[in-house]
């Protein structure tokens, strides 16, 4: 693995070996502020860091079994796909897992390695020890480093066999966008009791062991009060609907669209193209404000 990324990108094994003991100091480290309060922490990777993980990526990760229920981080689905396995449903259930990337660690990596050979091909501890040390800052996954989102979905695929499986039991929906999990029923009474044994579930994981639910974040709604998935308002006729947040995140997308970054870019595409089938007339004012060529290319995908 290591000798075949350094050919591909010009560089010795030596050089990368080197490099991999001290990648956790190769990161620019800021923070954003939270819609709902508080600061994130985004750390972003060097160039040359960033172009071993999309070696990674591209050459090794992207073959790693992800589960149906895992609606984030896939090219074939958007958060309208999620929000409409929901949308039929009449109570909704949204737990969070609290600092997602940063619960999963290297340990859990070499778990994930173990049980998956057929993709490691019997990686020896020390090729397993620098794969590590290159996904992961201080032990730990990052949000910023482009390797996350897919090694996190990997790493929690045990954990939505187990929730798919309760949830089947019990005629229950159940989905997961990155750290939010989403369960939806016809049925009365069935979520409440669901959230403990969800809670209880989690905290036996063996792979990830350090996941937690955040109580804070819980939310039980139904049809007759708003119910949101990933944004996306589910309405009382069973469908989804692009809600009025979700319009002012767009619309300032859009008005920022030359300062965004590629994955920005990229997210800004997705949103416009669902947008339109879900909700042409906004499109329509959008292109009215801002134009017919900045909406082109804002529903452009950027090229990298």
């Amino acid at each position: 693995m290591i000798g075949q990324m350094a050919r591909d990108l010009g560089v010795t094994t030596r050089f990368v070996a080197a490099f991999a003991q001290g990648a956790s100091y190769a990161y620019k480290t800021y923070t954003i502020r939270k819609k709902g309060g508080g600061f994130r922490t985004i750390d972003h990777p060097s160039k040359q860091l960033k172009a071993m993980q999309r070696w990674l990526l591209l050459y090794l990760l992207n073959g790693l079994p992800i589960h149906p229920a895992a609606a984030a981080y896939r090219k074939e689905k958007s958060i309208f796909d999620n929000a409409g396995l929901h949308a039929g449903s009449r109570y909704l259930l949204r737990m969070d897992c609290k600092d997602f990337f940063h619960s999963i660690t290297d340990d859990d990596l070499r778990m994930l390695i173990a049980n998956r050979p057929g993709t490691f091909s019997a990686w020896t501890p020390y090729e397993t020890d620098l794969f590590c040390k290159l996904v992961c800052k201080g032990g730990r996954l990052t949000i910023g480093a482009p390797t996350s989102p897919t090694l996190s979905n990997a790493v929690c695929y045990d954990m939505d066999t187990q929730l798919s499986e309760i949830s089947d039991k019990l005629e229950v929906t159940y989905s997961r966008y990155a750290d939010d999990l989403f369960f939806s029923t016809k049925l009365p009474n069935v979520l409440p009791a669901l959230e403990s044994t969800v809670a209880s579930t989690i905290a036996n994981l063996t792979l990830p062991r350090n996941l937690t639910i955040n109580p804070a974040k819980t939310r039980h709604s139904s049809r007759g009060r708003t119910r949101r998935v990933t944004g996306i308002t589910l309405g009382s006729d069973g469908k989804p609907y692009i809600g009025r947040g979700l319009k002012r995140k767009i619309r300032a997308m859009v008005h920022q669209l030359d300062a965004l970054d590629t994955k920005r870019r990229g997210s800004l595409a997705g949103l416009v193209a669902y947008a339109g089938g879900f909700d042409p007339d906004f499109v329509n004012s959008l292109i009215t404000k801002y134009g017919h060529s900045t909406v082109a290319k804002a529903r452009t995908l950027p090229v990298e």
